[in-house]
């Protein structure tokens, strides 16, 4: 009956999921509006504009990570996912075995990837440069080769591929405990507060920013479907009130603020963004339950990974504990980034480190 049925289907979602997704994100804008107030206090505007949310607030401290050390570091933070994941990881990631292209160089382009052919292990594209941010990537594209690794080694050709709405689970879920196995080194406030930014940074990104992205998109398709006129104007009215809506009174909104929707392509993937919020918040909850939980919560992951597209993407995502058409998930990275903004006022704003 609506566009919205029509291309969770081909999928076999259920509308409910998306739903649930804008209703529990606008339930819990609190720890946004708080976000972009400590933003405005530590960087000492009246206002906060777009253009500062994309402007570091924190020293930086960049250290150098080479790809050895961070080898070491990915398979001690993912420890706790078990001995089948870890045994993929120190196979995978051992460039002798052929996973990984690591560097750059002259004739490859930018950028970093992971992808599978069926009975072949799957190949990890990297630019590794020996920053923090490219062992967050390969942490991340791992996640994608241990998925495709897992489900093509238990699934026939025919239901080895996972769904976009799936692809994101693993490498997100990585990434958390990730950050975890970090927070949990550091020595400094300075790079404390570095990595929470950084946490905080994803889930504004990934998920608020995202649901915003996907709100705007239900809503341009139903003006469609009620036979309401599309303009440029009425399209720059509704994508500024939802600015103004999700990020709160500590934002000041400017003459060209509204115009964002003409700058994203994805709004053309046909209800596409929702599964970078729901695939980061999906492995934010798993991550939770592997730290509560241990070992059943990893044999429900692996479950999972190994479905394939064996069966629906809700029932394979139920057997890693996640049920996305509830509010639980969701809640699960919107608590995170309101205990992640209240660590970070301790630091910045009690104890004054910048």
């Amino acid at each position: 009956d609506t566009a919205l049925e029509a291309y969770l289907d081909k999928d076999g979602l259920e509308t409910s999921v998306y739903e649930n997704l804008i209703s529990t994100i606008n339930a819990n804008l609190e720890p946004l509006h708080r976000y972009v107030e400590l933003r405005r206090q530590v960087m000492g505007l009246d206002k906060v504009h777009l253009y500062d949310l994309y402007v570091p607030f924190v020293e930086d401290v960049e250290s150098e990570v080479d790809f050895g050390t961070a080898r070491e570091m990915l398979l001690a933070a993912l420890a706790p996912l078990g001995s089948e994941y870890g045994r993929l990881l120190e196979v995978g990631t051992d460039p002798e075995n052929g996973w990984i292209d690591l560097y750059p160089n002259a004739a490859k382009r930018s950028g970093a990837f992971s992808a599978s052919v069926y009975g072949r292990h799957p190949y990890v594209f990297m630019n590794y440069q020996n920053s923090m941010d490219d062992m967050f990537t390969l942490a991340h594209e791992f996640g994608h080769a241990v998925h495709s690794h897992l489900a093509m080694t238990h699934q026939p050709y025919s239901a080895f591929r996972y769904v976009p709405f799936l692809a994101e689970v693993a490498s997100t879920c990585n990434e958390a405990l990730v950050t975890d196995h970090l927070l949990s080194k550091v020595e400094s406030d300075a790079e404390r507060a570095a990595l929470l930014v950084e946490r905080a940074e994803n889930i504004r990104t990934t998920i608020y920013r995202q649901t915003l992205f996907a709100e705007f998109e239900r809503a341009v398709h139903q003006m469609v479907e009620e036979g309401t006129p599309i303009t440029a104007e009425r399209l720059e009215e509704t994508y500024v009130d939802l600015i103004r809506r999700y990020y709160g009174p500590s934002y000041e909104l400017d003459q060209h603020d509204g115009m964002e929707w003409a700058y994203v392509p994805h709004f053309y993937y046909k209800y596409y963004v929702f599964t970078y919020a729901t695939g980061l918040s999906s492995g934010i909850a798993i991550a939770d339950r592997v730290r509560e939980l241990g070992q059943p919560a990893v044999d429900g992951l692996l479950a999972m990974l190994s479905g394939g597209s064996s069966e629906a993407p809700l029932v394979l995502l139920a057997r890693a504990g996640v049920d996305l058409t509830e509010p639980k998930p969701i809640e699960a990275a919107t608590r995170l980034l309101d205990e992640t903004v209240r660590e970070l006022e301790e630091i910045l704003l009690v104890a004054g480190t910048k």
